[in-house]
């Protein structure tokens, strides 16, 4: 059985200087970089000669990989066909909407230009991507006030250069060059001389714009005169050196705090960044050697359940965590079980698929079941990898005060039976006034009234309340994990919650102990709550409730009981969400509530059991 009690200060200090060393060291690199090294041949920019071979080799006896190819190839295909083009169109702040759907259709395009077999098909895609970049190029600016989509739309473009250069005519490179260093990389020069926040950033917007502006820089950067390819190279030495700074979030264990979506956003320029810069330059200059970086697969196969679902703590959505990146981090890192995860999840295939491509695989039953992610203070269990109807539970403690956090200290999220019983209803409209600002506590999904977890007097918890897991045991029969929610609830002086998947009786429980409450101010409500989208039938006694959801195989039941230990007049009811008119709608969303009474001088403590209905 394995244990984990506390956290030691000397460990702390070590990932300290660790950090400061990595830092360091990058800014070292980055000043003697020798940029004469820059490969002079094409492709440069994420894949080169050496990996095109290598794909095609695979693809002669490969089925998994001719299937992702022929996904690619029927999307291409469909832009063919689609005479649309990406639009200056910006939404609340924000041009992202179009930047991403550039940087998607020039990699399908390109991917099927760089695999065709004859020049007329060569042509029919190079045509294709063409009068994508014009229509971007023809922007008055690619949104620099928002600069995630001048980054996006930087990296797009600079793709299509360079997987194209070979058959571009001196005016069109003329083109790309010209609107990659106007609309790309002179914006971002400011930023850099000022170091401006997203060069310090600690967060995924650190990853995303260097990586963009790398891309940028490295594709057109022989294509430059001497003034402009010096601003190119200072891009470069500046990204090296700002990178380490949120690439450190990834210690200890390679979770990432903002969330399983931002996880996929930030891996995704991390690997854009890294791979562009072994080809072009020859280094990555320590990047990917960031303690935590080689075990961040850990995290994101952790977090999914086998319905499909992640745990989506955060502004994440519940859609399923596998992605591309497990591929090239499973190569990379040689970690089977992450490509041997994704191949299990079947997906879609997709460009980014194709390119990082591992036939690495392991069996799933193998690996282990249960996980604890430090820092990022998360814990998952599950009772089988391949089994859809196994249970799962994801269990957030961690940083009210971390960039796209959730009020959401001590919540919780349950799979059974292929359905999603405890619901985590995710980000909401990032448009809504002060989203990001003064106003974000007040929307429900935001606020501590849309968790699964203990809401007092209907109130937040802190905003810059830090919770930590103080037990995590693992064996073959079971899971336990407790996180001491005291700072997430002042009006009590102490709150415990402890989760247990036992799987030797295939159930969870649930065991809250609250209080005694402190003496300042009223205490009203004390409400245990999970969101659910299942009906509700609650027994006459109140001591029990169904939850009942139709599936397409047939109706799926689980059984919530009060267990011995709990308060004697704690009693299941049912309430509805309190969303405002201008967000999302919780549509089908249900609460269980128990509304305990409240005795300041009291301990109160509630066991709540979910398991099977029994035939």
């Amino acid at each position: 059985m394995k244990t984990f009690n506390s956290r030691l200060m000397f460990v702390a200090w070590v990932i300290l200087c660790s950090l400061s060393f990595c830092v360091c060291a990058a800014e070292e690199v980055a000043q003697t970089l020798d940029f004469s090294r820059l490969k002079a041949a094409h492709p440069r920019i994420l894949v080169d000669e050496t990996r095109e071979a290598t794909i095609r080799a695979l693809l002669v006896e490969d089925m998994l990989l001719q299937k992702i190819r022929s996904d690619v190839e029927a999307e291409a295909k469909k832009l063919l066909n689609d005479t649309s083009l990406t639009e200056y169109i910006i939404i609340g702040p924000r041009l992202l909407q179009q930047s991403r759907k550039c940087l998607h259709r020039i990699m399908t395009l390109g991917t099927m230009y760089r695999l065709a077999e004859s020049d007329d098909e060569k042509a029919l895609y190079k045509e294709r991507i063409m009068r994508e970049v014009r229509s971007v190029a023809s922007f008055p600016d690619w949104n620099p006030s928002h600069f995630l989509d001048t980054a996006e739309m930087t990296a797009a473009v600079a793709i299509a250069f360079d997987w194209m250069y070979d058959s571009l005519s001196d005016e069109e490179k003329a083109l790309f060059v010209n609107t990659i260093y106007e609309k790309g990389l002179k914006p971002s020069l400011g930023i850099y001389q000022k170091k401006r926040w997203w060069v310090s950033s600690g967060f995924n917007w650190n990853q995303v714009c260097n990586g963009g502006m790398v891309l940028g820089a490295l594709a057109i950067m022989d294509e430059l005169d001497e003034s402009r390819r010096a601003e190119a190279e200072f891009i470069v030495r500046c990204a090296i050196q700002s990178v380490p700074r949120a690439m450190r979030a990834f210690d200890p264990d390679g979770a990432w705090e903002e969330g399983p979506a931002y996880w996929e956003y930030t891996t995704k320029y991390t690997i854009f960044l890294v791979q562009t810069l072994e080809i072009a330059l020859g280094s990555d200059f320590g990047i990917s050697k960031t303690p935590g970086f080689a075990l961040c697969g850990n995290s994101q196969m952790a977090i999914a359940s086998t319905t499909g679902r992640s745990f989506n703590f955060a502004d994440s959505g519940e859609s399923a965590t596998v992605c591309p990146q497990l591929f090239w981090l499973a190569d990379r890192f040689q970690k089977p079980e992450w490509a041997q995860y994704v191949k299990e999840c079947r997906p879609r295939g997709n460009a980014y698929y194709f390119w990082y491509y591992t036939p690495l695989s392991v069996e799933m039953e193998s690996v282990a079941k249960d996980f604890y992610f430090r820092k990022a203070e998360l814990v998952t269990m599950r009772g089988a990898w391949t089994n859809p109807d196994a249970w799962f539970v994801g269990f957030k403690a961690g940083d009210n005060a971390i960039n796209h956090s959730h009020l959401e200290l001590g919540s919780f999220v349950l799979d059974r039976n292929g359905v999603r019983w405890v619901v985590d209803l995710g980000a909401d409209n990032y448009n809504l006034p002060q989203y990001f600002g003064k106003l974000r506590w007040t929307y429900y999904r935001l606020s501590t009234r849309g968790q699964n977890t203990i809401l007092i007097n209907d109130e937040n918890q802190p905003p810059k309340a830090v919770v930590q897991f103080v037990q995590f045991e693992t064996s073959p029969e079971k899971c336990v994990a407790t996180a001491d929610l005291a700072s997430a609830y002042p009006q009590l002086q102490s709150a415990k919650r402890t989760i247990t998947l036992d799987r030797e009786n295939s159930c969870v429980v649930v065991h809250d102990v609250l209080g005694p409450a402190n003496c300042e101010g009223e205490m009203k409500e004390i409400v245990w709550q999970i969101h659910t989208r299942a009906e509700i039938k609650i027994a006459a006694d109140g001591k029990s409730a169904i939850l009942v959801q139709k599936e397409k195989s047939g109706e799926k039941k689980l059984v919530v009981t009060l267990e011995e230990g709990s308060e004697p007049d704690a009693k299941f009811e049912v309430r509805q969400t309190t969303q405002g008119e201008a967000e999302n709608p919780n549509k089908g969303v249900l609460r269980l509530v128990v509304a305990l009474a409240t005795h300041p001088s009291e301990e109160q403590v509630l066991v709540v059991k979910f398991a099977d209905e029994v035939e």
